[in-house]
């Protein structure tokens, strides 16, 4: 079966492509001679807007970080809301051995990205190309926190101003490892009105204008 028609995003637009602020990923990487990684994880998190920035926390040990390290890149890749691409999603997260194609394993296909050696995920709706900015190791994890340098999704997820079609995307929150196997299905949006009316609210939403004044 054909995947969606896939489309980049403008910068301006990025920001609104990674909403909520919180997802379970799959996080693909290349080590320094070109073989691919691919690792689930159960949050990736926007930390900063402009410019956008992702964080996600891996083994010290792992495949993800080996690569990283060699080569500063990585792509997050968000699922949405499915069960045969979660399945997927929960293969990709065996303990494989390093040089194992955890994309061909999980049946996940591949695609070229724009900027970046790693490969995106044809079958997620969303793809964001990271150059590493640093990375921060404690209690036998290690964050990393990437710069997004470019971004696509499945054209019919997103309107024209870039915002997400939320029947589409269908955003996705894992449980934690206490629960093993169990995900859950971020859709219902609503618009939650200020009843107040100080000099704090006006402030704020000056405070937002500013920030994207310029994209």
């Amino acid at each position: 079966m054909p995947h969606p028609e896939i489309v980049s995003q403008p910068e301006k637009y990025w920001d609104r492509l990674f909403a909520p602020g919180g997802h379970a990923a799959v996080i693909t990487t290349v080590d320094k001679d070109g073989r691919v990684n691919a690792a689930s994880y159960a949050t990736c998190v926007r930390i900063v807007h402009k410019p956008v920035q992702l964080a996600f926390t891996t083994s010290e040990t792992g495949d993800t970080i080996h690569n990283i390290r060699q080569t500063g890149q990585f792509v997050v890749n968000l699922p949405s809301f499915d069960r045969e691409l979660l399945e997927k999603v929960r293969i990709v997260g065996l303990p494989f051995a390093r040089g194992v194609n955890e994309l061909e394993k999980a049946g996940l296909t591949a695609l070229k990205s724009t900027l970046v050696a790693p490969p995106r995920i044809a079958d997620c709706p969303r793809h964001f190309e990271c150059e590493v900015v640093w990375t921060k190791e404690w209690l036998n994890r290690v964050m990393v926190v990437g710069h997004v340098v470019a971004a696509s999704v499945y054209a019919d997820c997103v309107n024209s101003k870039g915002y997400i079609r939320w029947d589409k995307i269908k955003p996705v929150a894992f449980c934690g490892a206490p629960y093993v196997d169990s995900f859950v299905l971020s859709q219902d949006v609503m618009r939650v009105g200020m009843p107040y009316e100080g000099p704090e609210t006006a402030a704020a939403t000056r405070s937002v204008e500013n920030m994207f004044e310029d994209m």
